[in-house]
């Protein structure tokens, strides 16, 4: 992601991957006409904590800094619960869902495919993408290497007015940095 939450997402997968073992098994998903819906059978999900909600329109402010919303334990439910959050900012309303800008991975064990359903441009319907048969010493990687050119390249990017804010707001930063630092010097 290029914007102001991708450290903030780097920490969560770092967190998600100590976490667990890194899969959850619910019902699959697919995409049918335009939509990510279930289908039977159970995939197991590469737990990224902020993918499928990672773009820019679903980040929210702390101290005026963007962070990305992120995933709770109810978006591997098998079924939608009343009040149940999906992520931390509610804007995923029901399990598994995939907001635009995100994506989802995940390993059918019958096949040992890895699959993913990804989003990236907000015009565009997402796209089922057969990644291939899981092998290496790491699936994250495996899906990193197979995925990152794609987000990246079609990613929706910062007008030049949030980026100059983004980068004015930095050099405030910096500068309180630089003059609370002379109090520990």
């Amino acid at each position: 992601m290029n914007g102001p939450s991708t450290p903030a997402m780097k920490r969560l997968k770092c967190w998600s991957t100590r976490a667990g073992t890194g899969f959850k098994l619910p019902q699959r998903s697919r995409s049918s006409n335009n939509e990510v819906v279930d289908s039977t059978g159970q995939f197991e999900y590469l737990v990224e904590a902020c993918d499928p909600c990672e773009a820019d329109p679903f980040t929210y402010q702390i101290s005026g800094i963007s962070v990305s919303d992120f995933l709770t334990p109810h978006f591997y439910d098998l079924n939608a619960a009343p009040g149940a959050r999906y992520s931390f900012t509610g804007a995923i309303t029901a399990p598994r869902q995939i907001l635009k800008g995100g994506y989802i991975s995940w390993i059918d064990p019958q096949t040992n495919e890895v699959q993913q359903i990804l989003w990236v441009d907000p015009n565009e319907p997402p796209q089922l993408n057969n990644l291939g048969p899981a092998n290496g010493a790491s699936l994250r990687v495996f899906v990193e290497q197979r995925t990152h050119h794609k987000v990246h390249a079609r990613r929706v990017r910062p007008t030049a007015e949030v980026t100059a804010k983004r980068k004015a707001f930095r050099a405030r930063i910096e500068e309180i940095a630089l003059i609370r630092a002379r109090h520990f010097v």
